[in-house]
């Protein structure tokens, strides 16, 4: 008997451990607040649309928090098919099978826009207002590789073409950004081993300009500021470079990340995004987020995360909060006070 109870004992020292390091873990940190999904595969984006922080997990569907109440538990919209893309009215387009366009989540109306040939890759990519939806898809020749750009328009249930770009195997897009009320959208990724930037003009159908940059690897991760004509483009180096959007001039590169560091060969800029304001930009490596002064050229803040791998960043509407998410199956969001 007083075995038994000494197991029970030592039992209930063991939980009452757990229990405490769970709250350690999960303690409030100054100018910050966490927010936990659990059993994700991982939170890939984040954005804000309104008065929203949506969060979308990995082939998963969406995961929508009110930034005015963030210890409210969030609203889950699932999906079936990825990629897929969630409309502003909350119904979401998905490719179903590589093979056409359908609604999840749109009760009362279906949905089938076929695609002329199965790709190796889909992408959808919208603008804010999702007023611009773009298809791309990707096709794998012997020798080299073709993207096919579409827009989607669900009135008509069409794919309308666009245009057409090759190039050889190491072709690769990494970001198709669409813009509110541009006649352009803005390609990044890596072409003959180099960084690689363009843009395509959609009143013309036609690539309108495309660069190489040999100083950068590869561009990973853009974003645009409108009422300058600027591209902000960041790399797998560590840096971002201020790009002029109407013929890819490089104007100016920072470097955030050093070219050596102690713990992780990390150093892919992984997502940059703009204050509300269009005054800061924010930029994330592993295991931290950047902000930028974009008059001054000049970085202003440098913070730690406590989650790896940042894969997605987004302002509040009032630009006082940043949040980051983590692409591991953690679900973890962590939101940081800018004023602290």
């Amino acid at each position: 008997m007083a075995l038994l109870k000494n197991k029970l004992f030592q039992l209930l020292l063991v939980i009452l451990v757990l229990q405490g390091v769970i709250l350690y873990l999960n303690r409030p940190k100054e100018g910050r607040i966490v927010l936990r999904i659990p059993n994700n595969q991982g939170i890939e984006e984040l954005w804000t649309r309104g008065e929203h922080l949506i969060a979308s997990e990995m082939g998963r569907g969406y995961h929508i928090f009110e930034w005015g109440n963030l210890g409210a538990a969030g609203r889950t919209l699932p999906t079936l098919y990825s990629p897929s893309l969630l409309l502003p009215d909350e119904r979401i387009l998905s490719v179903k099978e590589k093979r056409g366009l359908v609604f999840e989540n749109s009760p009362g109306r279906t949905l089938w826009i076929p695609m002329d040939e199965r790709a190796d890759e889909v992408l959808l990519e919208a603008d804010a207002s999702c007023g611009l939806i773009v298809a791309v898809c990707r096709f794998d020749k012997d020798a080299a590789v073709e993207y096919r750009f579409s827009r989607v328009d669900l009135e008509q249930e069409l794919l309308l073409e666009i245009c057409t770009l090759r190039g050889e195997r190491d072709f690769l897009l990494r970001k198709v950004l669409a813009v509110d009320g541009q006649e352009s959208i803005f390609l990044a990724g890596t072409k003959g081993g180099r960084a690689y930037l363009g843009a395509i003009d959609l009143s013309e159908k036609a690539l309108r300009w495309e660069k190489v940059y040999p100083e950068e690897t590869e561009f990973y991760t853009i974003c645009f500021l409108a009422d300058r004509g600027l591209l902000f483009a960041g790399s797998r180096d560590g840096a971002v470079s201020q790009i002029d959007a109407a013929d890819g001039q490089m104007l100016k590169t920072i470097p955030l990340v050093p070219p050596r560091l102690e713990k992780t060969k990390l150093r892919t800029i992984q997502r940059v995004v703009l204050s509300p304001d269009r005054k800061v930009l924010a930029a994330s490596c592993d295991p931290s987020f950047f902000l930028v002064d974009i008059d001054s050229w000049q970085l202003v803040r440098k913070q730690q995360v406590s989650h790896k791998i940042i894969s997605g960043v987004a302002f509040s509407p009032d630009g006082r909060y940043l949040a980051t998410s983590d692409i591991r199956g953690s679900g973890v969001i962590e939101i940081f006070d800018l004023t602290k």
